[in-house]
């Protein structure tokens, strides 16, 4: 007779696709697997003082948030991360399929904006992770943030205003044959 899982398995089997995923934006995908282990270490360590303030998921997700917030301000990280070639830098985990010129826009244009999320401030970056691609509502936002949701609300607001401003710099948006947007990074000079 197989026996019940805990409730941190349960836990844990829920979240941790969606916490490495998480992760892999801020560290990459190799790394998000040594954080991810950190993060349900301390999440087990923590799991018997939860009080219950947030929902167990947004709770897990604070963990993460200053896991990889910990780990991207370390020295040492961030001198790994100055000794590997650019290649190995991208973390985009996009697989086109060569045969597919449309899904091949996509991803580019996937890749292209989150290119540019990747190069604002940490802040902002965590906010528009966490509200635009793990879709959080912003009350969720706010907890996992441990900042009033007026602050994420404005936070948020600035983080895509300064995206905005990013990708008018950098990017022609078009339009293509079937009204779907379309991101071309403009030519450098």
């Amino acid at each position: 007779m197989a026996s019940q899982p805990t409730p941190f398995e349960t836990l844990e089997a829920a979240t941790r696709p969606k916490v490495l995923s998480y992760l892999s934006r801020f560290v990459g995908p190799t790394e998000a697997e040594d954080l991810a282990q950190e993060v349900f270490l301390k999440v087990h360590q923590g799991l018997g003082s939860y009080r219950g303030e947030a929902k167990l998921a947004t709770w897990v997700f604070q963990v993460a948030t200053h896991a990889a917030l910990d780990r991207l301000k370390s020295a040492s990280y961030r001198a790994s991360r100055a000794q590997l070639p650019e290649t190995v830098l991208d973390s985009t985990g996009l697989h086109a399929a060569p045969d597919h010129g449309q899904e091949l826009l996509k991803e580019e244009m996937c890749r292209c904006i989150r290119g540019l999320v990747d190069t604002l401030p940490l802040d902002y970056r965590t906010i528009i992770y966490l509200s635009e691609l793990k879709e959080l509502r912003i009350g969720e936002v706010a907890e996992v943030l441990g900042i009033s949701p007026g602050s994420a609300k404005m936070r948020l607001h600035r983080a895509r205003r300064m995206l905005r401003a990013q990708m008018e710099q950098d990017c022609r948006i078009l339009l293509d044959e079937q009204a779907e947007l379309q991101c071309d990074r403009k030519e450098v000079p």
